[in-house]
């Protein structure tokens, strides 16, 4: 048995050889050894808390954080591979003093057939930063412009504020958190979901990638509100101090208010006025001026639809002192109208209130309302009907009386005069 193994053994060996030799042509022939390279392969960062435990993050300097990377393998190998098969770790917890990290690279695939991969550097450079945590109020803006005659109003949110970190270089750009929602030719309420953008102050984008942001979005309700114009109207309360008058002018500033809310409100919203206990001009002796805030007087849910008006209105009411003008009324002018029939009256010459066959009647009222005023525009009469009321008579009978005068002036005069006249009721002769 022995002999016939090593029976022409030098022969056996070659055949077994050339046998391997053959295989590894046919195999460099069928699946040759190939090399590529799979550029920009992401760097993953692990073990990150070994910084973050300090207070510190690192992030790959000058921003790459990618590698190129050569694989070499059979043809077979490396053909069923992609950049996704490929991992490239650097691990925090092999940080070094300078601030260098040596890298790591491996397949999820073929890993035990691939003869090499290699990076196109073996390690990567960190800048090691303060880790900082900000807090922003988020501010809402609207877009666009409601449709006519509507305005933007109050708008409410889900979250109001917004956590936001990462390292203190970027952090420290951080100037605001806003969020925008369109109102472009709305007549109802709009609500959306929102990106939260951060800003510098310049009011430029803050490049987020580096920062970590507790919520990136947040719901928007904006109100939207009908608009209209109205007038202010006022009626004083109380009368000046004797002797002193309204002029008439009443002067209310703003006279009109632009004022917004739902339409289904400002459509029965014609004018607004102040109750008058809000103005009370009593025993005031000059122009009387107060401040009213008009929203006393309007229904809940109506505003302002200007930011600039508070709702506040001044009210200033004309107050000037009277003077006094005397008229002479001849007794010729008195009229003696409502006796009975068959009755006739004449006043007595020289009778009480009356002197030279006149009356001087004294007349108050504003100079511009005293201005035109003649004595032809002054009524005095006998006043019958006052007597018989007073003293439960039917009818004038004759006689001798003293009997009450009445005076009509025209409007916005007085006169303080408690005048009476002497008058003999005779039986008519004709």
């Amino acid at each position: 048995m022995k002999q016939k193994l090593t029976h022409n053994l030098n022969l056996k060996v070659l055949a077994v050889l050339f046998s391997i030799i053959i295989w590894v042509i046919v195999v460099n022939i069928d699946d040759p050894v190939k090399t590529v390279q799979f550029n920009d392969v992401q760097i993953s960062m692990v073990n990150e808390l070994v910084l973050t435990d300090q207070n510190l993050i690192g992030e790959f300097k000058d921003g790459k954080d990618t590698v190129d990377v050569t694989v070499t393998g059979r043809r077979s190998v490396i053909e069923d591979l992609s950049k996704d098969n490929i991992t490239v770790i650097a691990d925090m917890k092999e940080l070094t003093k300078d601030n260098t990290v040596a890298l790591k690279v491996a397949s999820n695939k073929y890993s035990g057939d691939i003869d090499s991969m290699k990076c196109d550097t073996d390690k990567v450079e960190l800048n090691i930063e303060d880790l900082v945590e900000l807090q922003k109020v988020i501010q809402v803006e609207t877009i666009g412009i409601p449709a006519d005659d509507y305005i933007a109003g109050d708008y409410s949110v889900n979250l109001n504020r917004i956590k936001i970190t990462g390292p203190k270089s970027v952090i420290d750009k951080v100037q605001s958190a806003k969020v925008q929602i369109d109102v472009e030719g709305a007549t109802n309420n709009v609500s959306a979901s929102v990106p939260i953008i951060l800003y510098d102050a310049m009011g430029d984008r803050v490049d987020s990638t580096r920062l970590k942001l507790n919520i990136d979005t947040i719901n928007v309700n904006q109100e939207i509100l009908y608009t209209k114009k109205i007038p202010v109207n006022c009626n004083p309360l109380g009368d000046p101090e004797e002797g002193y008058k309204v002029t008439g002018k009443v002067v209310i500033d703003p006279a009109e208010v632009f004022i917004a809310g739902p339409k289904s409100v400002l459509d029965n919203i014609s004018s607004v006025t102040i109750y008058s206990s809000a103005v009370n001009i009593s025993n005031q002796t000059e122009d009387y001026t107060t401040n009213v805030n008009i929203f006393n007087y309007l229904p809940n849910g109506v505003e302002a639809a200007s930011k600039s008006f508070n709702g506040n209105v001044s009210v200033t009411v004309g107050i000037e002192e009277e003077i006094k003008e005397v008229y002479n009324i001849y007794l010729s002018k008195v009229s003696l109208d409502g006796l009975s029939d068959g009755l006739t009256g004449e006043i007595i010459s020289g009778a009480a209130s009356a002197s030279d066959n006149k009356i001087e009647l004294n007349v108050y009222g504003l100079p511009e309302e005293l201005e035109d005023v003649t004595v032809s525009d002054i009524k005095v009469e006998v006043d019958f009907d006052k007597y018989l009321a007073d003293n439960k008579l039917e009818e004038m009978s004759v006689g001798v009386y003293t009997l009450p005068v009445k005076v009509t002036l025209p409007d916005g005069l007085r006169t303080d005069d408690n005048l009476k006249l002497q008058v003999r009721i005779r039986q008519d002769e004709t």
